[in-house]
């Protein structure tokens, strides 16, 4: 039992060492060592580079979500003026589709029609003795 105490305190006590060893080598890291100048200068120089490149890439990055964000704006307007082509060349063929209905529901007399047949689809009414044979 005696050993037991003894042994507890030994291992308590050598964990107590290793913290202290620890936050002595936290302490030397921490601690700022004289450098030269042409350390100094050498440091200066690749932050200076290091600052360089982090801002050439962030300019690259935004100006890439710059172009994504125009080309998907573009694109969405792109699309609309398209619909709105489609719109007006539907809107020209209900117009085209309601005069023509107009001049047929105007060309009810019969002489009209015949008449609207020959000159502008070069149809000739059949006379009383001609067979028409149709397909």
């Amino acid at each position: 039992m005696m050993n037991e105490r003894h042994d507890k305190p030994a291992h308590a006590s050598s964990q107590t060492l290793d913290h202290a060893l620890d936050g002595q080598r936290l302490t030397q890291w921490w601690q700022r060592r004289p450098i030269s100048d042409a350390e100094r200068s050498e440091r200066s120089e690749r932050f200076f580079w290091g600052r360089v490149i982090v801002i050439l890439g962030l300019a690259m990055v935004i100006a890439t979500l710059g172009v994504l964000q125009v080309r998907r704006s573009s694109s969405g307007i792109r699309t609309a003026y398209e619909l709105v082509r489609a719109n007006d060349a539907l809107r020209e063929q209900i117009e085209a589709n309601r005069h023509a209905e107009a001049n047929l529901t105007g060309l009810k007399n019969p002489n009209e029609l015949r008449k609207e047949a020959n000159e502008v689809y070069h149809m000739r009414v059949p006379g009383a003795d001609e067979q028409v044979e149709v397909e």
